[in-house]
């Protein structure tokens, strides 16, 4: 078991809530009231942001490497969450004590909020946006402590090598944390255990696709335990959001209907929710997407399902027209702007001289989401449109005339969409990794700087799916292949080299 992080510091006190004017006066129990009394102006009470972040990383980076705080050694196997053991210790133990010397503990959780919260070096903030009523509410609850810290210091560790083995035994802390957490009725169903969960999510991400689809059903395991009742908040809704994208991407990759249970609590999630909200409809698009192609591919294989190939494509169809109406909402939601670069700028990182500009990476998240489901819809039906012209399917031949037009006319369409949509992903490359500046800032820095951690999560099942697309072209292909490879250099994702290493096999069309 490794040693826990000897912390010497005296406790840090908690950040004030206080309102603007009663924190200048150092007022021990302000009510806002205390402003009408004195007859003062109310400033406000602090921003739930400024209570959760504060940017010390580099200044406690250094301190940490001068002054070592414990002698942690690294875990030689991870446990996913889902596996529920024996009370060694209290779930509910007292957290890490904070002070003004930071520990690695306030290294990791601090950088964590800056890169998944607070969007690192782009003033928008990251696509966790969730996390800040989760961390206020439960902000010394040691299974959320230890998991964010985890997740933070091996982001940290891509620059400062030294880190990661902190990472890995604060890692192995957490998961016993988690196991106790599950093990017990009350802290099983908290917000804060599911948050902790979500979190180590990222650190299985930049581990292997295996493990990470272990740890996804374990955070959908957690979510059918915490049953309708969760759905009373609004923030539970957007975990569920969470868990059910992971889930989605994971049955999409690995070829798995969306299960059952869970679609029975998106169905009772669907009373609670806006039903314009353009997360939800690509939730349950996304969802739909998972079924339809693992049913597709057991048809293929032999399974005797009740469904012609003619039935299918007509499902896919209507399925892309949902993406299209959701694709008409987020652009009233979530609006971005195109940028093109005059030929012959240095704009290293754009494709084809293209970058957009979104409001925040949550917005590219949703945007991504949906343009990379869409694309497999598309090749789903083209795959269907090849298998019914070519195929004797009811005796008469392959299919032709003005059948076999009509056919190869939404055959065209759908390779366009593809196209199209693989175009947007790659143009939102560069916001998305934190290499131009958000809208408001229009800015290129003058030498590539280093990606985000939290871009390159967001964007490796993205780029994949374009580099893979049967439409793309030659140079596109190694233009994603060369970014993945740096996202696994800079953010230290090693599924992310895997994935190019993928897509460097696949046999160029043409060849």
């Amino acid at each position: 078991m490794p040693a826990r992080i000897k912390m010497s510091s005296p406790p840090r006190a908690r950040a004030s809530r206080s309102c603007g004017n009663c924190r200048a006066v150092k007022r021990r129990s302000p009510q806002c009231g205390q402003c009408i009394r004195t007859k003062e102006t109310c400033q406000g009470y602090r921003d739930e942001w400024d209570l959760v972040f504060r940017d010390q990383t580099s200044h406690t980076i250094k301190r940490s490497k001068k002054s070592p705080r414990g002698n942690d050694t690294p875990s030689t196997e991870l446990n996913t969450p889902t596996t529920t053991h024996s009370h060694s210790h209290s779930s509910r133990s007292p957290p890490p004590a904070r002070g003004p010397d930071p520990s690695l503990d306030d290294i990791g959780v601090n950088y964590f909020l800056q890169d998944f919260v607070a969007g690192g070096r782009v003033p928008t903030r990251g696509y966790l946006n969730y996390i800040p009523t989760v961390y206020s509410s439960d902000s010394e609850h040691p299974t959320l402590i230890t998991s964010m810290a985890a997740v933070g210091l091996v982001a940290l560790a891509t620059r400062q090598p030294e880190l990661a083995a902190h990472a890995r035994a604060k890692y192995s802390e957490a998961i016993r944390y988690v196991n106790n957490a599950i093990a017990s009725p009350t802290e099983s169903i908290k917000d804060s255990t599911l948050m902790s969960v979500i979190s180590l999510g990222v650190f299985e991400h930049v581990s292997n696709f295996e493990s990470w689809v272990r740890h996804v059903k374990g955070a959908a395991s957690l979510v059918i335990a915490r049953g309708k009742s969760q759905f009373s908040s609004r923030v539970s809704i957007l975990m569920f959001n969470q868990v059910r994208a992971d889930m989605c991407a994971a049955c999409i990759q690995s070829i798995q209907p969306f299960p059952d249970d869970m679609r029975e609590l998106q169905d009772e999630a669907t009373k609670y929710t806006e039903p314009t909200d353009a997360f939800w409809i690509l939730g349950i698009l996304s969802s739909r997407c998972a079924t339809l192609f693992a049913r597709v591919v057991a048809k293929n294989k032999g399974a005797a399902l009740p469904i012609s190939w003619s039935d299918f494509l007509e499902e896919s169809i209507a399925l892309q027209a949902g993406f299209k109406t959701a694709a008409a909402v987020l652009t009233v939601q979530q609006p971005y702007t195109s940028i093109q670069e005059p030929k012959g700028s240095s704009a290293f990182i754009s494709f084809k001289g293209r970058y957009d500009l979104y409001q925040t990476a949550h917005s590219i998240r949703l945007w991504n989401n949906s343009r990379m489901v869409e694309i497999i819809v598309c090749e789903i039906i083209c795959w269907l449109i090849n298998k019914i012209i070519t195929s004797d399917l009811d005796g008469s031949g392959p299919v032709s005339g003005q059948d076999g037009a009509e056919l190869k006319s939404k055959l065209h369409y759908a390779a366009h969409i593809i196209a199209e949509r693989g175009e947007d992903i790659l143009s939102s490359i560069p916001q998305g990794l934190g290499l131009v500046f958000a809208p408001g800032q229009h800015q290129y820095f003058e030498e590539p700087p280093q990606a985000n951690v939290s871009g390159g999560y967001m964007l490796v099942w993205h780029l994949y799916t374009v580099g893979k697309s049967p439409v793309i072209g030659d140079g596109d292909r190694k233009w994603v292949i060369e970014r993945l490879k740096g996202i696994s250099e800079s953010a230290g994702i090693d599924m992310a080299l895997q994935l190019a290493e993928d897509l460097a096999k696949i046999e160029i069309i043409g060849k």
